[in-house]
């Protein structure tokens, strides 16, 4: 029975001490949670952002097979703050919402969290990237390693100890 245990003590319980952290910090940042006027109070966008933290600590190929995962393992509900498992239908609105405006924001969050270390130097690059030649989005580019190539160029702003600052991907121009 789990009912006088603490999340605290949970989160000693884990043994990456890597996924630990990073659910431990999840409770630190803020993020903007949606207000619901009618319909059943959704949930917090920090515990969706646990399970899907735990979905990749443990290579779990889809959201119906973290659905599933959850069922069976009800430890790590608790430990991502859900009281019971969520719909299908509740992880890909979740997902939806952080891959259109999530990761952004929670990136602007981590930078704002780091600024008053403010590092010295910053690493810049770009690296061609390429695709399919019946990629119909894509346009034919030059570069060092693969002379012509059609694909995508990425610009990649980093510190050396390979926290992103800044990113940006475009199609290739000649």
């Amino acid at each position: 029975m789990m009912s006088n245990f603490s999340r605290e003590h949970a989160a000693f319980t884990i043994n990456d001490i890597v996924l630990r952290y990073v659910l431990a910090y999840i409770d630190f940042i803020t993020i903007p949670e949606t207000i619901y006027i009618t319909g059943r109070p959704g949930f917090p966008r920090k515990v969706m952002l646990k399970c899907f933290i735990i979905q990749t600590h443990f290579g779990i190929a889809s959201l119906r097979k973290l659905v599933k995962f959850l069922k069976h393992y009800p430890y790590w509900c608790w430990v991502a703050g859900l009281s019971h498992v969520p719909h299908l239908s509740t992880f890909s609105r979740a997902a939806a919402w952080w891959r259109t405006e999530g990761f952004s924001f929670l990136h602007a969050q981590v930078l704002k969290h780091i600024a008053d270390k403010k590092p010295k130097i910053v690493l810049i690059d770009s690296t061609a990237l390429r695709s399919s030649l019946y990629d119909e989005q894509t346009k034919w580019g030059k570069s060092t390693r693969y002379k012509w190539y059609k694909g995508y160029k990425l610009h990649l702003a980093t510190t050396p100890s390979g926290v992103i600052l800044a990113h940006e991907l475009t199609t290739a121009n000649v």
